[in-house]
């Protein structure tokens, strides 16, 4: 054991193996946990960020009883220190463990920093003569700036647990250890284990806009796969459970967001991200943002594990059932959602796979399954999903990343999540894995059978490349993403080299800056890269198409008229209507074979003179509303009918008179 450990393990018990014997501690520590819940203790001031040092204070509803603190993140014991004055916050009261030193990764992947920043926690209960705990245990972290804690204006979120709950051997979820195999770095070790049986109890605080925020406990477990949870700074979710005190984490989070609660939450390590910038994912969901479909609202903070800094973290929401029923009109415990194409998440994933088996043998360029399969899923949702993977040019999906979600024997609808692989390579050519037929990691033909399908039909690719147009004109523009990456970059810039110091990633401040470039370089290029290999895709190629005419040019059929278009080979071509004021009335995209092609196309009511562009060629129309004719004829009748009615009128009139 090293001397880290051994330091971090001080004033805990041993864990119980026992059964019987844990039973019956638990008989006998029953009255001493009743009579807690009837005292409490007060830390003063309440924990934030800080300029300046003070004095803090702890008092107890009852005189009788002592208190007793602990600085290193362990609940307070018997034999915790004794409180009798204020303290005077100073280096003094800052951790000693030193718990950046234990291995929590594989040796080949641990970074061990010289030292590391430290904020100051204090954990304190009350205990009656006989050494009993007789409150909740309270706990308030403190990070001084005259200290030497700077924290840049980021929020911070600072977590504090018993260490044999996070770094022992058989229990810590921190560590490799039971169950770590060197032989099998990819599915093995503490960290990669899931489920209830590995969460831990810890108190979360998260302070943020004038020391605004939450501080209560929670269950935390590792996250992510098993690259973020091998990593020495590693990804980390945080639950709000009723047996630990509330049911919600209660704050307007995020500024992007109008929600004040959460029932779990994400927080992604800096190192997560593919490139050196850090920010991949954060960018990604603020460019996703606008899109038809859900994101995840997030904003960077710093992480402190027991006071010891942990570096440049992002909290975020946690897609999942609590997720859906915020975001939209969902129960909970009546939702489907499926990740991986397969794998159910919540709820069943029978429907999801009834449709990927008839989807398999389904003709989608058949109007009538097309139009079943509109009823199974959501278009504009999927269409958008899929526009934006293939424009972020996400090199880790879609047989990974991927996640859908139903209300029972309703359409599926996708999430945006985990875009740390994306806005990596601005040529990198995702078509090619979206329509993938072997068995790749990143891709595999059960993970893009949907696309594939869906590009049988030319009503799905005419509003794929019609959305794909107008998203390349504002949500996709650079002038419209750049500022996104310019607002991260200056919170994250004074910050840059902590987090180098304190986990080598990125390894320098002048490696981050230029990740930084490279994400400045593909949202400003990535759009026409985007669109040409989607023109290269779909064979847009508007000179292959020869000539387009109207079988008639004069009309006054309201009907959709017939025009014959020519085309030298296979493609696909924008078709526009003018209307006689300039104004462009219609866009669809025609996929034409080589020869000549019969389309159809509706002019609407107005009558005058239209013209119609198919690729390069151009033809005019000249509609004449049968309404027109209809009300010169009636006219006409009715002017009839008057000279009639005043013929008539003027014989009975002379008869009269000459009577």
């Amino acid at each position: 054991m090293s001397e880290a450990y051994a330091n971090t393990c001080s004033n805990t018990d041993s864990h119980m193996k026992s059964p019987a014997l844990t039973l019956l501690m638990l008989f006998a520590l029953l009255p001493s946990w009743l009579e807690a819940q009837n005292h409490t203790v007060q830390i003063s001031p309440k924990g934030g960020v800080y300029a300046d040092t003070f004095l803090v204070r702890l008092s107890c509803d009852n005189p009788d009883l002592t208190i007793r603190y602990t600085l290193n993140g362990n609940r307070p014991t018997a034999k915790s220190y004794l409180y009798t004055s204020p303290l005077a916050l100073s280096e003094r009261l800052e951790s000693r463990s030193d718990i950046y030193k234990i291995p929590i990764s594989p040796k080949e992947e641990f970074f061990l920093p010289s030292s590391v920043k430290k904020g100051i926690a204090i954990r304190a209960a009350a205990f009656d003569r006989h050494g009993n705990r007789v409150s909740p245990v309270v706990t308030q972290s403190y990070f001084i700036g005259s200290l030497g804690c700077d924290l840049h204006g980021l929020p911070v979120v600072s977590i504090c647990a018993d260490s044999l709950s996070l770094f022992a051997h058989d229990t810590g979820i921190l560590v490799p250890g039971d169950l770590f195999d060197p032989k099998d770095l990819d599915h093995s070790g503490n960290y990669a284990q899931h489920g209830r049986e590995w969460e831990r109890e810890v108190n979360v605080e998260f302070y943020a806009d004038g020391n605004c925020g939450f501080n209560q406990m929670a269950g935390l477990r590792t996250h992510g796969g098993i690259r973020a949870r091998r990593a020495q700074q590693k990804g980390l979710k945080i639950y709000a459970r009723k047996e630990y005190g509330e049911n919600k984490f209660r704050y307007r989070i995020f500024e992007e967001s109008e929600l004040e609660k959460y029932k779990h939450l994400v927080l992604r390590p800096f190192r997560n991200a593919a490139t050196p910038s850090g920010v991949n994912d954060w960018l990604a969901n603020q460019i996703a943002a606008p899109l038809n479909m859900g994101t995840t609202a997030s904003r960077p903070v710093i992480l402190f594990l027991n006071g010891e800094y942990w570096g440049i973290y992002f909290i975020e929401e946690k897609v999942d059932e609590r997720y859906l029923e915020s975001h939209y009109v969902v129960d909970c415990d009546n939702v489907n959602i499926v990740t991986s194409w397969e794998t159910a998440d919540c709820g069943s994933p029978d429907d999801f796979l009834a449709l990927t088996r008839w989807l398999e043998t389904a003709n989608l360029s058949d109007t009538a399954q097309y139009n079943y399969l509109s009823r199974k899923i959501d278009i504009p949702n999927i269409i958008d999903y899929y526009i934006f993977e293939l424009f972020a040019a996400n090199w880790d999906w879609p047989s990974n990343n991927a996640k859908c979600w139903q209300n029972p024997d309703g359409p599926w609808h996708w999430v945006f999540y985990d875009g740390d692989c994306c806005l990596d390579d601005p040529e990198y050519i995702t078509y090619t894995m979206a329509c993938f037929t072997g068995d790749y990691w990143s891709a595999c033909s059960e993970s893009t059978l949907l696309f594939r399908k869906l590009l049988e039909s030319n009503a799905f690719k005419n509003q794929y490349l019609l959305r794909l147009r107008e998203l390349n004109e504002t949500v996709f523009r650079y002038r419209n993403t750049k500022p996104y990456l310019d607002k991260v970059c200056r919170l994250l810039e004074d910050e840059i080299p902590m987090q180098v110091q304190r986990f080598g990633i990125p390894q320098s401040v002048p490696q981050w800056e230029e990740g930084c470039r490279k994400l400045d370089h593909f949202l400003s290029v990535r759009g026409n890269l985007f669109w040409k290999q989607t023109e290269e895709k779909f064979r847009l190629r508007d000179d292959k198409v020869l000539f387009a005419a109207f079988r008639q040019q004069r009309t006054l059929s309201r009907e959709n008229l017939k025009m014959t278009v020519m085309a030298e080979d296979e493609c696909a071509a924008l078709m526009e209507i003018i209307d006689p004021k300039g104004k462009t009335i219609h866009q669809q995209y025609l996929f034409l074979h080589a020869g000549e092609n019969q389309e159809r196309i509706n002019l609407g009511r107005r009558s005058g003179t239209y013209v119609v562009k198919v690729g390069d060629a151009v033809c005019e129309i000249v509609k004449i509303s049968y309404w027109i004719p209809v009300v010169l004829i009636s006219s006409a009748l009715v002017v009839c009918v008057l000279i009639v009615y005043l013929i008539i009128r003027r014989r009975y009139v002379s008869r009269q008179i000459f009577r």
